[in-house]
């Protein structure tokens, strides 16, 4: 195995292409137009893409494992040190090394990608990656390879994921097993929407209509109670990039014309992702999300027929009366005691014993340099 490291997406050999296709099936967020748009709406000021390619020959003719990260050439404060991220930040919800199902070597290769980011020239203080399924083999086998590597491993809690698994389940069965006091606002809202005699719900699932349909959820999103996008180009770059693909699903309601309320969700691969909402404040009487959440979720069951319907980021307490199961997404925090601003990190997410071995390689490191021979010039 060789591990070939590549500045940008489009500085990938073409036979990656096929890699992230494979992976996609498991996530839409494995997907290139995930990280092709992630990569030119979604980095910082100073941010570079480093994506490090496992390839069974060099050249990238026979790719078997990448890890898409990212870095900061300028790095804040007098400590703060080198750190290498995965490509991913609030908008993700599952991020991996993405593989090809069909190869074998797969933790031989998450071994390699430790070693090489452990061993690259750009000598990292922290490596952290998030949001993982901790449940996943690919958790675990980081995990360790970067401990095999020298580092000091630190794993963490993310979010909760709510989610419902939806195969054979028609919307009827799903609507009876809402609590009561849900499906009763259900309708009651339902009916008060329909007497305005000017409300209409419309499910965009293509080209058509696309864009006024931007407009009105951008719209919808100034007004409801959430934050202004920090990415103000993110999520209308996904709209675009996931239609082509036909993933998008995406419902408003409007009244007297204008938009109410817009949800946007995913479907990939059998799976349904609710993933953003957005709801009028002046409109709340008439529970317009609540009616719309329902709609999305009758075309998901009764038309995508999909296996799992899960809520995206965050375990806000409305989320788990939709959907009642949930899972978690960890991050693994990887720190260099052999550097000071690792020893840091050590200190400030570690401590104890972790952090006695630290201060010891680093004095270790101290000494050896010091009785090293200097050369004069």
């Amino acid at each position: 195995m060789v591990v070939k490291t590549y500045s940008s997406l489009d500085a990938l050999p073409k036979s990656y292409v096929d890699l992230f296709e494979k992976s996609s099936i498991h996530w839409y967020d494995f997907s290139l137009p995930w990280f092709r748009n992630f990569e030119r709406t979604a980095l910082d000021e100073g941010d570079k893409v480093r994506i490090y390619g496992v390839e069974r020959n060099p050249g990238g003719n026979a790719p078997i494992a990448a890890l898409a990260t990212r870095f900061n050439e300028k790095p804040e404060g007098l400590f703060s040190g080198t750190q290498l991220s995965s490509l991913s930040n609030f908008y993700t919800i599952t991020f991996s090394p993405l593989y090809d199902s069909g190869a074998d070597g797969s933790e031989e290769a998450t071994a390699a990608i430790a070693r090489a980011i452990v061993a690259d020239n750009h000598k990292w203080d922290r490596v952290e990656l998030r949001p993982l399924d901790p449940n996943s083999p690919v958790y675990s086998c980081l995990a360790n390879s970067f401990r095999a590597a020298g580092m000091v491993v630190q794993k963490y809690f993310c979010f909760g994921n709510w989610y419902l698994a939806t195969a054979g389940l028609s919307y009827p069965e799903y609507f009876k097993a809402l609590p009561s006091a849900m499906q009763n606002t259900i309708n009651r809202k339902t009916k008060k929407l329909n007497k305005t005699g000017s409300a209409r719900v419309e499910i965009v699932t293509g080209t058509e209509n696309l864009e006024p349909t931007i407009q009105a959820y951008e719209k919808i999103y100034l007004s409801s109670w959430k934050r202004p996008e920090p990415y103000p180009h993110f999520v209308s770059g996904l709209i675009r990039a996931f239609v082509e693909r036909g993933w998008l699903r995406m419902g408003v309601i409007y009244i007297d014309d204008q938009p109410v309320a817009s949800q946007i969700w995913i479907v990939n691969s059998g799976k349904a992702t609710i993933y953003k909402l957005g709801q009028d404040q002046r409109y709340d009487e008439f529970s317009a999300g609540s009616i719309l959440t329902a709609r999305l979720m009758e075309h998901v069951l009764e038309v995508d027929r999909v296996q799992e319907v899960d809520f995206g980021s965050g375990d806000d307490p409305y989320k788990k009366n939709w959907l009642p199961q949930r899972r978690e997404r960890w991050g693994i925090l990887a720190m260099n005691p052999r550097s000071v601003a690792g020893c840091i990190g050590i200190v400030r997410n570690v401590g104890g014993r972790a952090t006695k071995n630290a201060w010891r390689a680093v004095r270790e490191r101290l000494r050896n340099n010091k009785s090293a021979p200097h050369k004069s010039t």
